[in-house]
């Protein structure tokens, strides 16, 4: 690191720093009030800056606030006095101009932050419940036109879209399987959309599996016939 020696007023120049913020560093501790600062002094800035980005002027442009208005987020305790914000104190006041676009009052917002916290935005990609279309199609050796085709006949529930994604329910792919094991064997799509819907009826699910097992034995018996005759042949 270079030993280079700044003046006050070089050094100010350097770190854009006006009267108000340097003396916020001085009481951080970041600085400290001398005539002269060298390199280590200007990494000090450079890494608090890396973590707290958001410079308060920028904040109040960005989201339209008041002096009054901050003051309201320091008092309900949801940011600390500061000059200089991180990422997560701009998620709270992303979350407070989305109450406010709903119409709450600042007084409300504030009460809600507070008590309930900075809602986590929703991440369907981290969901390991869910699962993305190509990589549904590429696990059941089903085209994707095809799965979309299901979708539509209500085959299968429709899925989540979240950034133009399709997202599907893990479970769905026992459904895929068997709907397309159930047409290799002969079942027509209709046949297999009235045995799905039954059997996802609580009051029909019974029945429905029983008259379905009775079927696929009575296929076995017959396939198994087919083939002594085929192994007959001479």
């Amino acid at each position: 690191m270079s030993d280079k020696v700044l003046s006050k007023q070089d050094f100010l120049k350097r770190t854009k720093l006006n009267n108000e913020k340097f003396q916020f560093f001085i009481d951080q501790v970041i600085l400290e009030d001398k005539d002269t600062y060298t390199e280590e002094d200007l990494e000090g800035i450079r890494e608090f800056r890396k973590l707290n980005p958001h410079d308060i002027n920028d904040i109040i442009k960005k989201f339209k606030l008041s002096k009054d208005q901050i003051k309201g987020f320091t008092a309900f305790g949801l940011i600390e006095k500061s000059l200089f914000f991180s990422n997560k104190d701009l998620d709270i006041f992303q979350s407070w101009q989305k109450l406010k676009r709903l119409g709450y009052s600042d007084e409300a917002c504030f009460k809600v932050l507070s008590e309930v916290g900075v809602p986590k935005e929703e991440n369907l990609f981290e969901d390991k419940n869910l699962i993305q279309l190509k990589d549904l199609s590429e696990t059941t050796l089903i085209s994707e036109r095809t799965i979309k085709f299901y979708e539509k006949e209500s085959l299968i529930s429709k899925p989540r879209i979240y950034k133009n994604k399709r997202f599907y329910e893990v479970k769905i792919i026992e459904d895929l399987l068997l709907i397309r094991d159930l047409q290799q064997i002969g079942y027509k799509l209709n046949a297999i959309a009235e045995f799905l819907s039954a059997a996802r009826n609580k009051n029909e699910k019974l029945e429905a599996v029983s008259a379905m097992k009775l079927e696929l034995d009575e296929k076995i018996k017959t396939t198994k016939a087919i083939i002594k005759r085929v192994e007959n042949i001479k």
